[in-house]
């Protein structure tokens, strides 16, 4: 199986889901799931920031063109349909 990126399993997770989550349900779904291990203390922050270098509308250093999520005013991210 080929390993997926955060970016890549957090899509999964959102799309299953139907509804915006924050980064701490995004990791925890992943964990739950195992669609991802992590090497790090911290995926949470991990997973925010693949998901915002990957975000509509925020200006990073690292963001990628490739955009597929949009953070939402309450913090949660949903995709970009």
């Amino acid at each position: 199986m080929e390993k997926r990126t955060i970016a890549q399993v957090a899509i999964e997770v959102l799309k299953e889901s139907k509804q915006p989550m924050t980064a701490a349900e995004i990791t925890q779904a992943i964990l739950d799931k195992g669609l991802y291990t992590f090497n790090t203390k911290d995926p949470r922050a991990m997973v925010r920031g693949a998901i915002e270098r990957r975000c509509k509308g925020l200006s990073r250093k690292n963001s990628v063109s490739n955009q597929s999520f949009e953070k939402l005013a309450d913090g949660k991210y949903c995709l970009l349909d």
